[in-house]
């Protein structure tokens, strides 16, 4: 036990001094019962004798002696705020996991339940001897509770406290408590109340402890879902989803997509243990299409569906709006075709010797740019360009790679959703230096053959493959992609063709953000979007999905021994119980007659 107002050393001077008082106080003699007398005389002799006289009692009741004395070292206890355990001197910070994950279901409680439990009695130990802290392991790292010695803060910064629903980033909140317990400078150490372990490879300057929760559970999810429009066809769209089973058993559902109100998708499904399987629907509209899918009715045997947001996904295919194309070329087939069968682009084609001497303002009258083998001048600001093959020097271009092999692609970025590029062969390619923000949509080892940057006002994809060297062009693939990053690219003026992930910022300006509720957004939260839902910035709509990050529920580590609950009350609760079943004895006993 741990007392957080005093030392030991202060409370046990208080103690004794509040014994020897109520000594002093029974030493005192007290008034004798009533006694009926027979005339003045008695009463006088009487009256005389019940007179006090310090320590010269020669009687202490003593069950009221110790009822009293008990009840005045309670009342010290109390003001000395009591604490169990040892309490833990210098600084503590508490790592709280706010991942999806935590949402999980174990038997009728959520982990995260669970894990405040165990972070509240954590802080009321930590302030008993010292300060803490608590950062709250989201998507993005936080502090959520600032240095303190009062436990009742706690309270306060939890206020509002909610899951993010994507993957919390443990190992960034864990590098932000090391600096907060180095700059205090005290010894400390790092609390990880989480479902998994941060994993190895991570050094930190003060102790580090893992306090687990959750135990291992089932669920099905949503993996990917993905809408686009068809090349070929205008006014079509096809979605496509993809679903995982996160089980040892098998696993039944109902899957529903709609568009709006309207139904492309309602049939049952069912998955093998561990298994997956995809689903793609057909939608017509020259609208935007908002679509959302959804698993309902799920069935595990001899289990339950422990995870609820990613049984939900979200996506936008954008209106069919015509995009005005500027296409500068000395000349290229296969980008000619490319562009002949996009269905909603009206191309103008320039020689580079006529884009050069072109102005912003009449750049402006274009959505995308398309530079084929064409510098791109640092004075022209156009925000949305697309380019292929560009000269060394330019996006950081440094220098060719003969016949590269593509090894990896970003198969998530909507500048090729639904692109397959499999085993296709390029003799020759332009490399790419990256910058920090920059995504690497083709690799060939550590080297970048695509690179998509986005900025608040440009969004920029560049190909270095070179098109006359590669089979790409023969291949149902480059359309798409074409057709892809020209919507991606023109989207920062327009509609974004979704999903996009969880963490990712929506550039709104001044700009009125509606959330997926329809209510307005904070503004202070629109640098990382944390929960999914389709979000309305004036016209334009952006889906964020959490499918993409669906993956197996952590079953939590065993790295430590701690309880994960902790079934008594906090003991200055159990003290003041104590101190009142003392008083309400001691009323009961006076009023029997039994402390005379």
């Amino acid at each position: 036990m741990t007392f957080a107002a005093f030392a030991w050393s202060t409370i046990a001077a208080i103690a004794g001094g509040a014994a020897l008082t109520v000594l002093a106080l029974y030493l005192l003699r007290r008034t004798p019962r009533p006694q009926v007398v027979s005339n003045v005389t008695f009463w006088m002799r009487a009256a005389q004798s019940s007179r006090p006289r310090f320590l010269r009692a020669s009687k202490i009741p003593w069950v009221a002696f110790l009822i009293s004395l008990l009840v005045a070292l309670l009342f010290v206890g109390e003001i000395g705020d009591p604490r169990f355990g040892r309490g833990v001197r210098g600084t503590t910070v508490i790592v709280l996991d706010a991942g999806r994950s935590m949402g999980a279901t174990d038997g009728s409680e959520r982990r995260v339940d669970r894990a405040l439990r165990e972070v509240r009695r954590w802080v009321d130990r930590s302030t008993a001897g010292g300060r803490v802290a608590v950062v709250r392991a989201g998507m993005r790292p936080e502090t959520l509770l600032a240095l303190t010695e009062d436990p009742a803060d706690l309270d306060r910064a939890l206020t509002g406290f909610e899951l993010d629903d994507g993957p919390a980033d443990l190992r960034g909140a864990v590098r932000l408590a090391d600096r907060i317990i180095t700059t205090s400078g005290d010894p400390g150490q790092i609390l990880v109340v989480a479902d998994q372990d941060v994993g190895e490879g991570l050094e930190t300057q003060a102790t580090r402890v893992l306090v687990p929760v959750g135990v291992p559970a089932d669920t099905i999810a949503i993996g990917d879902f993905s809408a686009r429009r068809d090349p070929l066809a205008a006014g079509e769209y096809t979605t496509q989803v993809q679903l995982r089973s996160f089980s040892s058993r098998e696993a039944g559902a109902r899957l529903q997509i709609y568009d709006g109100d309207v139904p492309l998708l309602d049939r049952r499904v069912t998955l093998s243990p561990g298994g997956g399987v995809s689903y793609s629907a057909q939608g017509f509209s020259a609208e935007r299409a908002e679509l959302t899918a959804r698993l309902t009715d799920i069935e595990i045997t001899g289990s339950h569906d422990a995870l609820e947001v990613d049984d939900v996904a979200h996506a936008v295919v954008p209106a069919l709006d015509p995009i005005a194309v500027l296409y500068v070329s000395a000349g290229n087939p296969y980008l000619e075709a490319a562009l002949a069968v996009h269905p909603n682009a009206n191309v103008e084609t320039m020689s580079p010797a006529d884009f050069g001497g072109q102005s912003d303002e009449t750049l402006s009258g274009y959505d995308v740019l398309i530079l084929d083998r064409t510098p791109l001048p640092e004075r022209i600001a156009h925000s949305s360009v697309v380019l292929f093959s560009p000269p060394s020097g330019q996006l950081g271009a440094s220098g060719p790679a003969e016949s590269p092999r593509v090894t990896a692609i970003l198969g998530s970025h909507p500048a090729l959703h639904g692109v397959r590029l499999d085993g296709i062969r390029v003799g020759r390619a332009v490399r790419f230096t990256t910058e920090p923000g920059d995504q690497v949509l083709m690799r060939s080892g550590s080297d970048a053959l695509a690179v998509a940057r986005e900025t608040q006002s440009r969004r920029l994809v560049a190909y270095g493959l070179d098109l006359s060297a590669t089979d790409l062009v023969e291949r149902e693939a480059f359309p798409l992609m074409v057709h892809d990053s020209l919507q991606w690219a023109a989207a920062v003026r327009d509609d974004v063709p979704l999903p996009r992930r969880l963490g990712e910022p929506i550039y709104a300006a001044d700009q009125t953000v509606l959330g997926p509720d329809g209510e307005p957004v904070d503004a202070t939260v629109l640098a990382a979007i944390r929960h999914q839902g389709i979000y309305h910035v004036g016209e334009r709509a952006e889906a964020f999905s959490a499918a993409i990050h669906s993956r197996e529920i952590p079953s939590g580590a065993s790295a430590a021994r701690f309880r994960t609950s902790d079934p008594l009350p906090p003991l200055a609760v159990l003290v003041a119980l104590g101190l009142l079943a003392l008083i309400l004895l001691e009323w009961t006993l006076v009023h029997r007659g039994r402390l005379s």
